[in-house]
């Protein structure tokens, strides 16, 4: 993933948006789990209804530079969050 350039005015929109999302997954009724080790990440969201997001990157994580993470991970809240607004139910525990 290449590192997008600074724009006048779009930093603070991008911080909104991010802000917005991380909004959407820090709801009561929703769990998020972040493990971002130095040999390998993984990100979840779970609620009661659903599995409703997970991502692992394990073999090029020690290859990616500390900035090609931290893009890693944003994009990974804004994939959730976008999940999280229309969630498509994979499985759901019997009543």
């Amino acid at each position: 993933m290449r590192a997008s350039h600074p724009r006048a005015g779009g930093s603070a929109a991008r911080r909104s948006r991010i802000l917005e999302d991380l909004a959407t997954l820090l709801r009561d009724e929703v769990a998020l789990y972040m493990c971002l080790e130095g040999k390998g990440a993984v990100f979840s969201v779970k609620s009661a209804e659903m599995f409703a997001f997970g991502k692992a990157t394990i073999q090029n994580w020690a290859r990616i530079t500390p900035l090609g993470r931290a893009e890693r991970v944003v994009q990974w809240i804004q994939e959730a969050a976008n999940y999280c607004r229309n969630p498509r139910i994979r499985w759901a525990p019997p009543a």
